[in-house]
């Protein structure tokens, strides 16, 4: 038995050692026919610093294809700067208003409200852990909203009658600024997903796959130039081991910059920035024809409601009119 089992110890010993020979070797070949890291880096900061300048030519083709990949990532990513901006709902919300204690006391008042109403210990407590109402989106359009309904309300309590007219007025102008900010929060949200989501996965999709080709291939060639520069100071004795190696890694280069070519034209071909550009304007003017509509109804309601104002346009155009004539008269004297 103890033979047996000393006869298997020396077989798993004797493979080990053979396997160790075998990773040895192969390691040995490795670092001896290919050019390692510490060369390659050594050569990249030596190009950097200007040492080397025999350094080995991309194909024109291949060149123009990285200048206008960068030039749209360029675009996309100075585009994104600014429109993420319509992912902040505040952007606009005056910086001065403070609510929070307001907000606050509005939430402690309406749970108060709901507790006189609870029969059980149970429904208390869950008043008590519930949400309290949604707040106002903190945008300009919805400042003024509020700013005009509080005002109205303070008018109404005076219970004068022309007070009355115009916090009726400031109620309808709380309704619009309220329409107003809804539709400002409407371009917002198609900005975000017909604008800026689609530019961001192009630059996390396929710009991404474009750098990681093109990084391949200025690896491959730093490979291929530390190898040209290894045969052109060999010994006679190892030159044909060296061509070997630099031959093979000349067809690596060559073929990653193939596949990097073929990649970078993909992505300038799924590029379709005028049709991005058109959704981000599209969102804009729905925007604006929408609150420019609204104001209008606004402004058209309240002048026609104003008797005064039709006296006061005569009376504006009356004054023109002098005006005009009296330059007219002037005119007259001078060319006398």
């Amino acid at each position: 038995m103890m033979s047996s089992f000393n006869s298997f110890t020396n077989s798993l010993n004797q493979k080990f050692q053979e396997l160790s020979t075998a990773v040895s070797e192969k390691t040995q070949e490795l670092s001896t026919n290919i050019p390692n890291l510490t060369q390659s880096t050594q050569r990249f900061v030596q190009e950097r610093l200007g040492q080397v300048t025999d350094i080995s030519q991309l194909p024109q083709e291949y060149l123009e294809l990285e200048r206008k990949v960068d030039t749209i990532k360029l675009i996309y990513e100075n585009f994104l700067h600014v429109t993420s901006i319509y992912e902040n709902e505040s952007y606009d919300y005056p910086k001065y208003v403070t609510e929070s204690v307001n907000d606050f006391s509005k939430v402690v008042a309406h749970k108060v409200q709901e507790l006189s109403h609870a029969s059980s210990a149970s429904e208390a407590q869950n008043i008590l852990i519930t949400p309290g109402p949604a707040k106002e989106p903190r945008t300009l359009n919805y400042a003024l909203s509020k700013v005009s309904l509080i005002s109205s309300e303070y008018l109404n309590h005076i219970g004068d009658h022309d007070e009355a007219q115009v916090a009726s007025v400031l109620l309808k102008y709380s309704d619009l600024e309220a329409k107003v900010a809804q539709a400002r929060l409407q371009q917002d949200t198609l900005i975000q997903t017909k604008f800026n989501k689609q530019l961001r996965e192009s630059l996390e999709q396929s710009f991404k796959k474009a750098q990681k080709a093109r990084r391949d291939v200025e690896y491959k060639r730093l490979q291929y130039d530390v190898a040209r520069s290894n045969l052109a100071k060999a010994k006679p004795e190892k030159e044909a081991s060296l061509r070997v190696q630099m031959e093979t890694l000349e067809d690596q280069f060559a073929q990653a910059t193939e596949d990097a070519t073929v990649v970078m034209q993909e992505v300038l071909s799924a590029v379709n920035f005028s049709h991005e550009i058109r959704e981000l304007a599209n969102a804009q003017l729905a925007y604006h024809q929408t609150s420019a509509k609204l104001i209008e109804q606004f402004v058209s309601g309240f002048e026609s409601s104003n008797p005064l104002s039709s006296v006061s346009d005569g009376k504006a155009q009356a004054e023109a009119d002098d005006e005009e004539e009296a330059v007219k008269v002037d005119v007259d004297d001078v060319s006398k």
